[in-house]
């Protein structure tokens, strides 16, 4: 038996790392239905603490509508808890369901109109 927990590869992985006031979650695997209430967890306890939110999507192989909406609930969330939001690092599986949907305006730093990709605050009115 091997030391290390067996991971299947089908499952959302993801990590935290706190520095000061800001939460980073590397994402990697599949981000689909069975992992947006974990995910969701650490961003409400993020946002929650003041903390501004950077998602690192690079290891991310696949996502699907539910990964979508989880990500675009996410920026809700930090808009709501007035902390900032961004995605830094996208993977093609990203990318792809992002263009699919035509919501590259929606995520910070996926090129949308007027999105420059440097972090930003919540939006106001």
């Amino acid at each position: 038996m091997p030391d290390e927990p067996f991971e299947p590869e089908d499952v959302l992985r993801i990590e935290v790392r706190y520095v000061d006031d800001r939460a980073t979650l590397i994402l990697g695997g599949e981000f689909d239905m069975t992992g947006r209430e974990r995910f969701r967890s650490f961003v409400s306890e993020a946002a929650a603490a003041g903390r501004s939110i950077t998602i690192d999507a690079s290891g991310l192989e696949f996502v699907d509508s539910a990964g979508l909406q989880a990500l675009l609930r996410a920026r809700e969330l930090a808009d709501e808890a007035g902390v900032a939001f961004r995605v830094s690092e996208v993977s093609p599986a990203l990318r792809r369901v992002v263009e699919l949907a035509g919501v590259e305006g929606l995520l910070p730093g996926q090129g949308g109109a007027g999105n420059s990709g440097d972090e930003t605050g919540p939006s106001r009115p």
